[in-house]
């Protein structure tokens, strides 16, 4: 039986995903600062738009929107002529100063998440990528409310037939898959990023740690963050079995 399946369209992601993610599911997408994290999402939404006929989603909690465009051009990806297009909505600006806005208007967290599920509805989106994750959670107050806010994303997101991958950065140096230790479990799959030292260099890998309802590849693969993005090397892995 032939699944249907949501491609990434990163060079050689899919064939780590057995064909690529399944449809109306939540993606962890974790990894230390310079791994390219943003970098894979948005393949992800531009290829969806431009390959796929899927609308997208982006929605960063950070950067101004000008910067995105900018940073992205730089690797081939015109952003700015998708949202014109209407295949691609990017939402940008600045955290700092929400929670004490939020406070004064009598919000929280779940008006954020509401205005999210309003978004996809009104324009039909099937991609959405949420960069942080982390960021969005530092306006909870305790890991309860963290787990409550995103099982709430993740469920609405879900039940609206939407892929949607939340970008959460990790320490250096460190195995974890998250931030707290709590949206990994939460989330239907996680794909870990890590940047490996090796002498005075980096090496990065990555690797499918969880998918739930699909097998995939389980070693860590070599990536590299081209011209063109992010090129995941199915068959070279960082370490050989002993």
């Amino acid at each position: 039986m032939n699944e249907k399946r949501v491609k990434t369209g990163v060079i050689g992601l899919d064939k780590l995903l057995n064909g690529g993610l399944l449809p109306g599911r939540s993606i962890l997408l974790s990894g230390p600062c310079g791994s390219g994290k943003s970098i894979l999402a948005v393949q992800f939404l531009y290829n969806g738009a431009t390959k796929f006929k899927e609308k997208g989603l982006y929605i960063n909690l950070e950067e101004e929107k000008h910067r995105i465009f900018g940073n992205m051009q730089t690797l081939g990806l015109n952003l700015e002529r998708l949202e014109k297009k209407n295949d691609l909505m990017i939402i940008g600006g600045q955290i700092a100063g929400i929670d004490d806005y939020m406070y004064k208007v009598g919000a929280d967290v779940n008006h954020i998440i509401e205005e999210i599920e309003e978004l996809v509805k009104q324009n039909k989106v099937k991609r959405v990528v949420i960069d942080s994750i982390n960021l969005l959670t530092m306006l909870c107050k305790d890991n309860i409310e963290k787990r409550k806010v995103l099982t709430r994303l993740t469920h609405r997101l879900n039940n609206l037939d939407c892929t949607s991958i939340l970008i959460s950065e990790v320490k250096e140096n460190t195995t974890n898959l998250s931030r707290f230790g709590i949206e990994e479990f939460v989330v239907d799959g996680v794909i870990g990023l890590y940047l490996l030292r090796n002498g005075d260099r980096f090496i990065p890998g990555i690797v499918v740690r969880k998918m739930r309802g699909s097998d995939h590849d389980k070693s860590i693969r070599l990536y590299k963050i081209t011209k063109r993005g992010i090129e995941v090397y199915p068959n070279e892995t960082l370490f050989t079995e002993i």
